[in-house]
Formats: C-alpha cells, sequence, structure tokens
C-alpha cells in the first residue's frame, strides 16, 4: 500500500488501557518502531482499580491514579490519540479508520477492553440521572460527584468492584444496600462459606445485603428515585450498576476476526488473532477482549486482572519485535480489599469443580496471623481443593498476610504440587507476622484427613 493520503505507522494499538499502554511501552523500548495509540477514553495509562479508594477517601483524588500522562509517551515517542472512536479495521489493505482519517500499519494490537452489562429489565431506566455503571476515570468523576449530594446509595452486583463500592460509600456516611443476583457475594471468586464471613463484616460495618435477587426495576422519572426488589422499594439517591462485563469485540467481528465460544477474540499462544482458518502474524489482541485458558480445566475464559493483561502486553511487544514469546493458561490469582478484610483466590471455586465434574476433597482452618499475645493480630480463614490429592484452589480472608498465601498456592498449582509435597513446606515464623504453625498448614492436614476418610 502507497496511497500518500494515507498515514503510515508501523504499529498502531486500539486502546489505552493496561494492555495498550503497555505494550506501547514496550515496544519502543525494544525497536525504532512508530507506535500510535488510538483510544476512545479522554484519559490513559491510569489504575481503574484505584477509583473505589479515591471515592472512599483512601486516596486524596482522581488525578492521583494516572500514572503516566500523555506528555510522558509523547516524549517516549508514542502517539497518543484520545476520544477518538476507530471505526473500521481494513485487514486487506492493513488500514484503520477514525471519523477524521485513515492510517495505514504494518502492525496492529487490538486492546479494546470490555463493556459494562446491565440486565436486561433494567436497560431503560439506566438511562435515569445518577445510575451509573463504572469502567473509566471519567465514570469514577461522575459518581464522586452524585456521591457528594447523596444520602442513599443502591450497588448492584456483588463482585469485587461492587463491594468495594458499597464499602466506599458506607464510609462516606451514607446508608448504602449491596445487592447480590446470586446467593453469595463474590461467588465468582470464593465459596458461600467463606463469602458468609466476608457478608458479616459489611453487615458489621452497617452495609445492608441482599443476596439471590435482582432488582425488578429502577424508578424516577429523570433522576432516580429507588430500587424495587420483588414488592420491596429501597431508596436510592445514587444507584451504582456493577453485574458484569463483557468482551469488546464488535470491531475485530465486523473486521472478519474470529470470535470464541467466552465471547473474546480467538488468539494462539503468539496471542495473533485468527482471520478465516489461520492466524495472522501482523495481528495481535489482548486484555479483557481476549479469550484465554485456564490452566485446571483447559476451558476458554476471559480474564479482567491487571496483571493477566500486562503479562499478555509484554508477549505481544516481544513478538513484535521478533523475540519470540508465548502466552499459555492461566490461573488469575485475585485479592480484594473489603473494608478491613483481605479477600483472596486462586485456581477453582467448588462451584466450578461441580460444573466441570471435577471431584474434590476439601480442607479448612481458621487461625490467626500473628501470635495470640502479639498486638495487631487478626482472624484467618483458609480452605483449599484437592482433586486427586493434587492442589487446584485456594481460598484466604484476613485482615493481613493474604497476598503472599495467595501467590504461594498459585505457584503450587502450577508446579502441580500434592497433598504430601505440600505437607513438607517449611514456613517461617515471628510472633509479630506469623503463628508457629502456619494457618495453612492445618488447612492441609484437614484435607488430608478428608482423603484418609474417604479411602
Amino acid at each position: 500500500m502507497n496511497d500518500p493520503t494515507i498515514d503510515e505507522r508501523d504499529v498502531i494499538i486500539i486502546g489505552g488501557g493496561a494492555l495498550g499502554m503497555t505494550t506501547a511501552t514496550h515496544v519502543k523500548r525494544c525497536s525504532n518502531y512508530s507506535v500510535t495509540v488510538i483510544s476512545k477514553d479522554v484519559h490513559t495509562a491510569y489504575s481503574e482499580c484505584g477509583i473505589p479508594a479515591v471515592l472512599e477517601g483512601e486516596v486524596d483524588d482522581l488525578d492521583s491514579l494516572i500514572i503516566r500522562t500523555p506528555a510522558f509517551f509523547k516524549e517516549s515517542g508514542i502517539d497518543v490519540i484520545l476520544d477518538t472512536e476507530v471505526r473500521n479495521i481494513d485487514l486487506k489493505n492493513r488500514t484503520i479508520s477514525t471519523i477524521q482519517k485513515k492510517i495505514g500499519f504494518k502492525k496492529l494490537v487490538i486492546a479494546t477492553g470490555s463493556v459494562p452489562n446491565i440486565p436486561r429489565q433494567l436497560r431503560n431506566s439506566a438511562a435515569l440521572e445518577n445510575v451509573f455503571t463504572l469502567k473509566t476515570l471519567s465514570d469514577g468523576g461522575r459518581i464522586e460527584h452524585a456521591l457528594e449530594e447523596a444520602s442513599c446509595v443502591v450497588i448492584i452486583g456483588a463482585g469485587p468492584i461492587g463491594v468495594e463500592l458499597a464499602v466506599a460509600a458506607t464510609r462516606r456516611g451514607l446508608d448504602t444496600t449491596l445487592i447480590s443476583r446470586s446467593s453469595s457475594i463474590l461467588s465468582h471468586h470464593i465459596d458461600p462459606e467463606m463469602a458468609d464471613i466476608v457478608q458479616e463484616h459489611l453487615i458489621s460495618m452497617g452495609i445492608r445485603v441482599i443476596t439471590g435477587h435482582c432488582p425488578t426495576t429502577i424508578n424516577g422519572n429523570i433522576r432516580v428515585r429507588s430500587v424495587t426488589i420483588e414488592e420491596q422499594e429501597i431508596p436510592a439517591d445514587v444507584v451504582l450498576i456493577s453485574t458484569s462485563a463483557s468482551p469488546e469485540t464488535a470491531l475485530a467481528r465486523k473486521a472478519g476476526i474470529v470470535i470464541g465460544q467466552s465471547g473474546g477474540i480467538i488468539v494462539n499462544d503468539h496471542l495473533q488473532v485468527k482471520v478465516g482458518e489461520t492466524f495472522d502474524p501482523e495481528i495481535f489482541a489482548g486484555g479483557d477482549c481476549t479469550q484465554v485458558y485456564d490452566l485446571i480445566t483447559e476451558q476458554p475464559l476471559i480474564s479482567h486482572l491487571a496483571g493477566t493483561a500486562r503479562r499478555m502486553a509484554s508477549t505481544i511487544a516481544d513478538n513484535i519485535c521478533n523475540r519470540p514469546n508465548t502466552f499459555g493458561p492461566i490461573l488469575r490469582p485475585w485479592i480484594c480489599q473489603v473494608g478491613n478484610l483481605l479477600v483472596g483466590s486462586v485456581g477453582l471455586t467448588e462451584a466450578e469443580t461441580s460444573r466441570y465434574k471435577i471431584n474434590i476433597v476439601t480442607g479448612s482452618s481458621r487461625g490467626q496471623t500473628r501470635a495470640s499475645y502479639y498486638p495487631g493480630t487478626t482472624p484467618i480463614f483458609i480452605k483449599v481443593l484437592f482433586q486427586d490429592r493434587r492442589l487446584v484452589g485456594g481460598q484466604v480472608i484476613a485482615g493481613e498476610g493474604v497476598k503472599e498465601r495467595i501467590d504461594a498456592l498459585s505457584f503450587a498449582i502450577r508446579t502441580e504440587a500434592d497433598i504430601e509435597e505440600l505437607l513438607t513446606l517449611e514456613t517461617c515464623y515471628t510472633p509479630s507476622v506469623s503463628t508457629v504453625v502456619d494457618p495453612l498448614t492445618h488447612a492441609l492436614k484437614d484435607a488430608r484427613k478428608q482423603m484418609e476418610d474417604a479411602v
């Protein structure tokens, strides 16, 4: 293609989130390619995960979440075009089109992310004033402004973001209701008995928690007034919908790129997209618009974790720079701050093992994070799941010491550690950070006892 009316770039990245900006930075570090990032957002390179902390007051302001400014990327030689939507990808002629112009590329990265889902029965009323979804920094700004004038808030959806938003609202002194369609909160991450611990903590903070229901209507004329569950009307000055998100694949689908069973873009282990029956060596996709695979079940899924996006970005950048790299199945270790609790998980939950007909044995324990006499100790709850004596899942709840245990369990699953190997694990001890026998050991011993009893 040698059309003088079309701007030419070596690499175009569609999307300025974690995947897009990390890829751009890595490509510039390892090559002399010209790199252009095009994003619908008006901000770039910020922490979406930190928005609830700003709304809660733990972080000063939304500007604090901006990690890199457009000026930084300009100085790095990266052209960032914000507030601009890519309307079309022409794979044959290697161009993308915005409303303003057409740009040619040699290599393309699709990092369009995901879009919030709104339950069907609430879609019409979601346009009312003070009804929000949270995806961007601008969304966070609008929500913050609305909360300043509110007295009662309803959060629909009790996943990680919904739970964090409930904590933020109640710590602002607002009357807060959290609604979960599932019979327990955080149901995609932890099992019901573990979720009960978190729910009790939320209730102790003054949050009203309703499970097993989805609102039938959001009420109001111009501005939201209330939410109805069955025949119960709950007052609401602000409604936050945080139910789920779907891969943003409309642009890729329109271009003829193959979409997978999970709803995400199909890629190979080099993260190259599929067009027809083959993978295009110059077109890549990553982040939560892309289908990946679970390490244990080998089933397709979408990962919304920033850690997954960062790893995918490194793989894509290496391949663009002719340094072959691959991205394999994932475990999605996860952690969330819920008030004074840290909640973490990795691998499978019991619901997932039931879905895939995996027979498991579980073990659990309750202990302390420090020596009982040492100030600051908190209760810790641990659950482990085994298939054929091999670790396939772990869940931890405590006021501290959760991340390191989830990270260790993640490594143990990836290395296919069995119960006997894990019971030989040596753990360090000092009264200020641990007990002599780590609570994880007690959970492992409980699992082994269940195995022996089942024989």
